[in-house]
């Protein structure tokens, strides 16, 4: 029944409503009886019984006991309480209710007068009967004692003939309103919850919308979360349709190479000792390439899953910078490239897989050598920061454009659209996967770049403290 966001609201308002009339309610209860509304009623009483005898009694003097008795016997009805004469040693002279042995509070030995505004005492006499009572003083002589019955107090009467009409309507207009308040609310919040809704459908067919950001704080981020998912998602299903493209591309050109050789082979077109050699050595580069092809997509793959193994040991990173510039030493001098190497001959140690770090940078040098020109200038070096080593791979070829630069290290993505190159033409593969296994070492791989003057790869790697 209460499955929806509007009813569950409108169920959430009336308990809080509920909540609240039952808390004012109590404190109401309360407040009457912590008031002590019977003892105020008493006071009243019995300062109008003293204004009206006490003058009375008082011209009357020291009159006879019966005279006395006599008067209060006359003004019974109108007393409508009970009025009690005593001497000053505590003696009864007279009794409005016309008893001589009376139950009466214990005075002590000289009874005291009560202050006049002063709130009245209580006792109980011996028929459980309650009283409120004051004294005051005739004369010198005597005093006169006034005592009222306690009224009956019944919370429930006084709470329903002066609080529950109140408190009935008042939670009657507050429940309406929480009502039409709780649909207002509900489709503030729910509005955009029930956009997500209808978009996440259209997710996984790539057709999901953005959706504005409206509602309350929570439910915006919700919907900033989702967009940021729908646009992963998109890019996703994108480099999955490009990652299917590019591979079907890459490994169709060897294929095609491949069998148009192996088929010149079988039926006698190469004739030849050196067309077969030709032929020979096309089949050997066109499955290398494949193997190339195949071994980066199984590496991606491993390290997706997390199943790469990784050899981790403590190492001097300057060992393995130096052994990766030798590699490439010869190569660049063939090329007519500068080559300029600086490490720190002080030992900076790394946590790490030297194997893996090395096919990082191996991938940035030939990168660098690919599109760097003759005569051009890599640098290849190193600093040492407080607990991260950075290794700088710059080179003054034709830079990549600001509008490529984000998608440097995505997969498959390459700057030549046209993929040309020939046999130095990779697969758009390396960037990744050197990204990936610096990020398997806690570290970081960044590009600045501008065109016409070269590309500066960074890599972050945290020092072993």
């Amino acid at each position: 029944m209460f499955n929806s966001l509007r009813s569950r609201l409108w169920l959430s308002y009336a308990l809080l409503i509920a909540l609240v009339l039952f808390v004012i309610g109590g404190a109401i209860t309360l407040v009457v009886i912590r008031g002590n509304i019977p003892l105020q009623q008493a006071a009243l009483r019995l300062q109008a019984l003293r204004a009206t005898a006490l003058p009375r009694l008082r011209l009357a003097g020291n009159i006879d006991a019966n005279l006395l008795q006599s008067l209060l016997d006359r003004n019974v009805d109108a007393i409508r309480g009970r009025i009690v004469v005593f001497t000053s040693d505590g003696k009864v002279i007279a009794d409005s209710m016309g008893e001589n042995e009376v139950n009466l509070p214990a005075f002590g030995e000289a009874p005291l007068k009560t202050e006049v505004g002063a709130l009245p005492q209580f006792y109980r006499d011996d028929l459980g009967q309650g009283w409120y009572y004051i004294i005051d003083g005739i004369n010198p002589n005597r005093l006169a004692y006034f005592a009222v019955y306690r009224p009956n107090f019944q919370i429930i009467s006084i709470l329903r003939d002066q609080y529950l009409g109140p408190l009935v309507q008042g939670g009657f207009f507050a429940l309406l309103a929480s009502i039409i308040f709780s649909l207002v609310v509900a489709r503030w919040i729910s509005k955009p919850i029930h956009r997500i809704n209808l978009e996440a459908s259209q997710v996984a067919e790539g057709q999901a919308q953005p959706i504005p950001l409206k509602g309350p704080s929570e439910v915006r981020n919700l919907a900033q979360a989702f967009n940021d998912m729908a646009l992963q998602v998109h890019d996703s299903q994108e480099s999955q349709k490009s990652f299917v493209a590019n591979v079907s591309h890459d490994l169709k050109t060897p294929i095609t190479s491949i069998q148009g050789f192996a088929r010149a082979i079988l039926d006698g077109t190469v004739e030849t000792e050196g067309e077969l050699k030709q032929a020979v050595e096309v089949i050997e580069s066109e499955a290398g390439r494949m193997d190339r092809l195949v071994t980066d997509l199984l590496t991606l793959a491993k390290l997706d899953a997390g199943t790469s193994a990784f050899e981790m040991q403590s190492f001097d990173i300057n060992d393995v910078l130096r052994a990766s510039a030798r590699k490439f030493t010869q190569q660049m001098a063939n090329s007519g490239l500068n080559f300029k190497v600086d490490f720190p001959s002080k030992a900076s140690r790394l946590y790490g897989d030297p194997d893996r770090l090395i096919q990082v940078f191996d991938n940035l040098l030939t990168n660098a050598i690919k599109f760097t020109p003759e005569g051009g200038v890599i640098s290849f070096y190193s600093q040492v920061h407080e607990k991260t080593i950075h290794i700088h791979v710059v080179d003054s070829g034709k830079g990549i454009p600001a509008s490529e630069q984000e998608r440097i290290f995505e997969r498959f993505y390459q700057v030549d659209k046209s993929r040309s190159g020939g046999e130095t033409r990779g697969y758009g593969l390396g960037l990744a996967i050197a990204k990936q296994l610096v990020e398997a070492h806690n570290g970081s791989i960044s590009l600045a770049s501008k065109s016409g003057e070269g590309s500066h790869f960074v890599v972050k790697l945290p020092l072993q403290i």
